[in-house]
């Protein structure tokens, strides 16, 4: 679909003026608006003189995470384990690591372990031998007192999607990033998402800046081995719009997985690998991530609009969040007036015009198969997968139609009484 330009521009315009204004080394962002398309950006430098291409690769940190979740759903959904089994069915003891802790408790952050990531020393440990190859099961020994029992109260860490990891490899006899190649990776052609480390990444990786220090030369093994399953994989924004439109359309997990996936719960309202929030005033699902170096990320997804918002930004601080939040705002509220969004198909008439409850669209040659209402600042009203629509409780004003065809999608401007 093409995307519409007058949006292009105000997006790109939205990443250059807050590079600019932070002080950002660069980024590479995309959004993705159901019925326009995708639109992609770049803008600022990989390295002195060398500009961000949409090409580059970055670390995505944290937003790793949801892989690991998703992978474990789906070798739930091939009854190889149970988000119920606890920890002592998979893997051996640990200390100040609780055996009866459940996979469902690790991937919901409610299990109680310390995190790894906090121990004292852990970062000088990865830049004193930036060559060291750790193992996940040698960073388990490092883990501290248990803050909590498990399933009395929520907090965010990475040793439980390290464990996650381990478990996947337990009950596969399989590498963790074999197992992300073979079930996620490959299927979804995700050309441009690497495990770092553990296979080579044949694309240009944007130079990492932190504290104003190009690390690009600083070896990447002890950091990303560390980060693992909880944070060491590579992508694009292309490849995340990608990943995240397939997730939420339901092509890759079992609607009971993707039910079990954005069940949020405790303080950080957390599903598996996945938040909930309030961004200008609409519920969204997201993640952050940031990674040593410095890499941040976040990706955003609205499932009442359907858009999609994906940063990458080679710097700490990255303020990844703020620069999605703008971009959303951008998106959900760029007013949709014809034939901003699609183009209107010849012949199409909406039936009646003014509408009191239920509009009717004919599109000669065409067979419907979905219809969205939108109001005058993008926000979606109702949504129906055929070629009546029901108005009924919108209140009165003028409503873009966004029609979905077999071949296309198309606008229909209507009025509500």
């Amino acid at each position: 679909q093409p995307f519409n330009p007058t949006l292009a521009q105000r997006l790109q315009f939205t990443i250059d003026s807050m590079r600019a204004a932070n002080g950002i080394k660069g980024i590479s962002a995309s959004v993705y608006v159901p019925g326009m398309g995708r639109w992609k950006g770049t803008s600022g430098i990989s390295s002195t003189g060398v500009p961000i291409s949409p090409s580059v690769v970055f670390g995505i940190g944290s937003n790793t995470k949801l892989f690991t979740g998703v992978l474990l759903l789906k070798l739930a959904e091939q009854n190889l384990l149970s988000l119920s089994d606890s920890l002592h069915a998979y893997l051996p003891p640990f200390n100040n690591i609780n055996p009866n802790i459940t996979i469902r408790q690790l991937l919901h952050h409610t299990s109680g372990i310390s995190d790894v990531s906090n121990v004292a020393g852990y970062a000088d440990s990865m830049l004193t031998n930036p060559n060291r190859l750790y193992t996940p099961a040698e960073l388990m020994t490092w883990t501290g007192p248990p803050p909590f029992a498990p399933g009395t109260d929520w907090n965010y860490c990475n040793s439980n999607y390290i464990l996650a990891g381990m478990i996947a490899e337990s009950v596969t006899g399989q590498s963790y990033g074999a197992l992300l190649s073979s079930l996620l990776l490959q299927p979804l052609q995700l050309d441009s998402t690497f495990l770092d480390v553990y296979e080579p990444i044949p694309y240009p990786i944007a130079h990492p800046w932190q504290g104003g220090v190009d690390h690009h030369s600083v070896p990447r093994t002890a950091l990303n081995s560390a980060a693992w399953a909880a944070g060491a994989l590579y992508s694009t924004t292309g490849d995340l719009i990608k990943w995240y439109r397939a997730l939420m359309n339901q092509n890759v997990l079992s609607a009971a997985s993707f039910q079990e996936m954005t069940t949020f719960i405790g303080s950080g309202s957390y599903g598996v690998g996945l938040g909930q929030a309030t961004v200008s005033g609409r519920t969204v699902w997201q993640h952050g991530g940031s990674i040593w170096g410095g890499y941040n990320s976040f990706m955003l997804y609205d499932p009442s609009s359907g858009t999609i918002v994906s940063v990458l930004i080679n710097q700490l601080p990255g303020q990844a969040m703020e620069f999605a939040a703008q971009l959303f705002d951008a998106a959900v509220d760029f007013t949709l007036d014809l034939p901003s969004v699609a183009a209107s198909a010849p012949g199409a008439r909406a039936f009646p015009n003014p509408v009191a409850s239920q509009v009717s669209v004919s599109i000669p040659n065409e067979r419907i198969t979905r219809i969205r209402a939108f109001n005058s600042v993008g926000r979606l009203c109702a949504d129906e997968p055929n070629f009546n629509l029901n108005m009924d409780g919108l209140s009165p004003g003028v409503y873009l139609l966004l029609v979905e065809t077999t071949s296309g999608a198309h606008s229909v401007k209507v009025i509500k009484e």
